[in-house]
Parts: structure tokens; C-alpha cells; sequence
């Protein structure tokens, strides 16, 4: 087995163990994308997830509750001061819709078909048709995704590839701040997340948020390109034009034998690439290439989510990265490893940089989808 034959055997076998490494490490990828601080001030929302907070006041019909550790069936009414908890819940208009809670009270009146009675203190659970009126501050955040209870517009869902999951939904009304800047919307506002609500008053933080056809994005571009991008272009042009007059032939043998490494190098970063670039639309839309298990409308629209701002970051982030980085090895005969480590630069770019600029690549992308609303 010759040199160039060795180098590449053993960089096939380390890339594989550090694939294996790198994904036990990091199970869930590594956070790139961050939430945004959003503040809300009005009632014109929707959010469905899980929910916990206190209530003035249950209905409750079609029920079967184990409250005390004794069985109920029927209508059930509850009134007095209690907290509870749902991880499958609706929120709207100052109430709460839910299959089921978990409730704890002290000082209740419990009425059903039969009979009236208090209780200083009420333990138990509650199945059934359930609505609460809610007193005091709630709180929004992931539950158990049940796609029966609609938050948002039917054509709405039809066309948007998310987890219904802590999601929220708002009207086109009420006062909206995004990172502490007051924003103006006239038709909705969407966005996944979780928060807390009390008096009007909504404190969250989320992902993916849309407004009015388009979504959110404070990047500072030259035209539609952001600048970083732009930046990164300049270099790599300047560069590649310098080392068209600067080529050297001083490590051609050097070259010639760690080809087999540069290649097996950049297809290691491009796994890693895919593999983070999953977990962070896992992150931020709620889904994974797991949940992709029959091809519907909903599926399609999702892969297509996933590979095509993918390949525009490839395109406008990865390819001009690899062109800087072979650039500067041209000038010095290592053609081969600069290809090489250029690609591998390149994927890693475009999953940092291309998460972090993921809303301008979904406006690139996604954003006439969401123009169809109206």
C-alpha cells in the first residue's frame, strides 16, 4: 500500500469515528439559532400547547374526573381558587379549552349532575369537553401536539410545514415588540415558542416569526444580500483573481499525496453540516426528518423547507467560502488540500452563518408561500 493509498485508509476510519463522536457529543446538535424576544399587548391571540396556570372557574361536560380519589361522571362545575395544569390545551379569549387537566385547589365548589359540595383543599384529574376561565398569570409552553384543536387559519396550516406545538397565533391587532423595537402589523403575527400571559400582557420568546407575508429579519443588506454575505463574496473574488497571477508549484507531491484526505475531510464536514442543519430545523420548526414517514402535501413542503434554503446557503455562503479558501492554497501548489479544506469551511459556514440568517433565507424561499394568505 503506497503513501497516497494509507493516508486516505486511515482518514476514512478517523472520519467515521469522529462522526460517531461528534453525534454522541452533541445528541441534539449544537444551539445555533436563537429565540427572539417578542412582547405583546392585547387579546387578539391564539396559542396552543401546554398550559399551566391558576382558574376562577371549570366547566367541564362528557366527563370522567377522579377528584379526592373519588370518580365523577357528567357535568362538572368548579368554582373557587385553583391551579392546573395541561399539556394539551388551547388559549383563547381569556379561556382555556382541553381534553384533559390536572387540578389543585383549596376553598372549591364542586357541583355536578347530583349534587353541590365544598372542599378545603381538591386534588384529581379531569377528562372531557373542558373550558377554564383563568385568573392571574398563565403559562405557555411545549405540550402534546393534538392537531384537532385549531389555532390557526385552515389554509394557514395547509401550507405551513410546523409543528403545531407552542404556537401562537395573532390577529392583526394590539401592540407588538420584537428585541425591544415596536413593530407594526395589520394582519397576523406568527411564531413557535413559549411565554407568560397575565392581564393583557404577553412576555415570550420564539422562533420562526411571521409577519404579514414575511418573516422577520433585522439583517443589514446591500439590496436583498445580507452584508456579511456581501463581504464574504468581495474576499473571495479578490482572492481568487490574485491567485490566478500567484500560482506556485512548491508541494505538488505533498498535494498529490493527501488528495484522498481532502476529500474524505470536506465529505466529514458535510455530514456534520446536514446533521446540524437538521437539528436546528428540528429546533426551530418542530420537526425532523424522522416525522417524514408517508409523503403527504405537509411532508413535501417540509423537505422542500429543509433542502432549499440549504442549498441557497451552499450556493451564496459554501461556495464562496471554498473559493477564498482554495484561493490562498493555489498560491502554493496545494491545489488538492485547498479544495478540500475549502469545502470543508464551506459547510460549516453554511450551517452558522446560514442558520443565523435563516429568515432572510426563508424570505428568499418560503415568504411567497406566505403571501398566498392574503
Amino acid at each position: 500500500m503506497g503513501k497516497t493509498s494509507t493516508v486516505t485508509f486511515i482518514s476514512i476510519v478517523a472520519s467515521i469515528i469522529a462522526f460517531s463522536i461528534f453525534i454522541s457529543a452533541f445528541p441534539e446538535g449544537i444551539k445555533i439559532s436563537s429565540p427572539l424576544d417578542i412582547k405583546y399587548e392585547g387579546r387578539d391571540f391564539k396559542f396552543y400547547g401546554g398550559i399551566e396556570g391558576e382558574g376562577s372557574k371549570l366547566y367541564s361536560i362528557n366527563s370522567s374526573a377522579i377528584l379526592n380519589n373519588m370518580s365523577i361522571e357528567g357535568k362538572i362545575l368548579v368554582n373557587g381558587s385553583f391551579v392546573f395544569v395541561s399539556y394539551s390545551a388551547l388559549f383563547v379569549a381569556e379561556k382555556i379549552f382541553t381534553k384533559e387537566i390536572e387540578i389543585h385547589g383549596k376553598n372549591c365548589w364542586v357541583t355536578t349532575d347530583n349534587n353541590s359540595t365544598f372542599y378545603e383543599s381538591i386534588d384529581g384529574k379531569i377528562k372531557g369537553e373542558i373550558l377554564i376561565e383563568i385568573e392571574g398569570e398563565i403559562k405557555l409552553m411545549e405540550g402534546m401536539e393534538n392537531k384537532s384543536i385549531e389555532v390557526v387559519p385552515e389554509s394557514f396550516i395547509k401550507i405551513f410545514p410546523a409543528k403545531f406545538n407552542k404556537i401562537f397565533f395573532i390577529n392583526g391587532s394590539g401592540k407588538i415588540e420584537i428585541e425591544g423595537e415596536e413593530k407594526n402589523f395589520s394582519k397576523y403575527v406568527f411564531f413557535r415558542g413559549e411565554g407568560k400571559y397575565n392581564k393583557n400582557r404577553l412576555n415570550a420568546s420564539g422562533y420562526l416569526l411571521a409577519i404579514d407575508g414575511k418573516f422577520y429579519d433585522d439583517e443589514k443588506k446591500i439590496y436583498f444580500i445580507p452584508l456579511k454575505i456581501f463581504a464574504l463574496w468581495v474576499v473571495a473574488i479578490a482572492l481568487f483573481i490574485i491567485s490566478s497571477f500567484l500560482k506556485k508549484n512548491i508541494f505538488i507531491e505533498k498535494d498529490e499525496m493527501f488528495a484522498g484526505f481532502s476529500a474524505i475531510m470536506w465529505l466529514l464536514f458535510f455530514g456534520i453540516s446536514i446533521y446540524l442543519w437538521s437539528c436546528e430545523m428540528e429546533r426551530i420548526f418542530g420537526l425532523s426528518l424522522m416525522d417524514v414517514k408517508k409523503i403527504t402535501i405537509g411532508s413535501l413542503l417540509f423537505l422542500s423547507l429543509f433542502i432549499v434554503p440549504y442549498l441557497v446557503a451552499v450556493g451564496i455562503i459554501g461556495f464562496p467560502a471554498k473559493v477564498a479558501v482554495a484561493a490562498i492554497f493555489e498560491m502554493i501548489g496545494l491545489s488538492n488540500v485547498g479544495k478540500g479544506i475549502g469545502r470543508a469551511i464551506g459547510f460549516s459556514l453554511t450551517t452558522f452563518w446560514g442558520i443565523s440568517l435563516i429568515s432572510s433565507l426563508l424570505n428568499l424561499t418560503l415568504s411567497p408561500l406566505l403571501r398566498l394568505l392574503g
